[in-house]
């Protein structure tokens, strides 16, 4: 019999849920309207070729992100890697976002929106997983 979940252990689930069903949910959106989504940070599609590989890249991995966070969802003793996982995922792209700053210039707007999106992002997952049910409660 499994043991009941504590508040926060209860919200470290739910957190998880929720940034699963995003990452499903953008990954879908990426592979159906490529331009109508990242036409705000200007990419650009001139081929067959360019659209497949951000339909994939974008799209494709971002949906199969999703698809394993619900799987760590599901299961109690994957909640914490997943939202780690959350928080490495939006680090990575802080990360190169900080980059490109120092490397490329002044974005549009919608960059520093995203950046500061992805640096809470990673910070409420990282906080959020210390909350996350642990094996002793299987």
């Amino acid at each position: 019999m499994e043991a009941e979940l504590s508040g926060k252990e209860k919200l470290a689930v739910v957190a998880l849920w929720i940034a699963s069903l995003v990452f499903v949910g953008l990954g879908i959106a990426l592979m159906i309207w490529p331009t109508e989504i990242l036409a705000g940070v200007e990419v650009k599609f001139e081929s067959p070729t360019a659209f497949a590989d951000i339909r994939a890249d974008y799209g494709g991995c971002i949906f199969g992100l999703g698809v394993f966070l619900v799987w760590c969802a599901r299961q109690r003793t994957l909640v914490r890697p997943g939202l780690i996982c959350v928080g490495l995922v939006f680090s990575g792209y802080s990360l190169a976002r900080l980059l490109s700053l120092a490397i490329d210039g002044q974005p549009k707007r919608i960059i520093y929106i995203l950046l500061a999106v992805e640096l809470a992002g990673a910070l409420i997952s990282f906080l959020v997983a210390q909350w996350a049910p642990n094996r002793n409660h299987s």
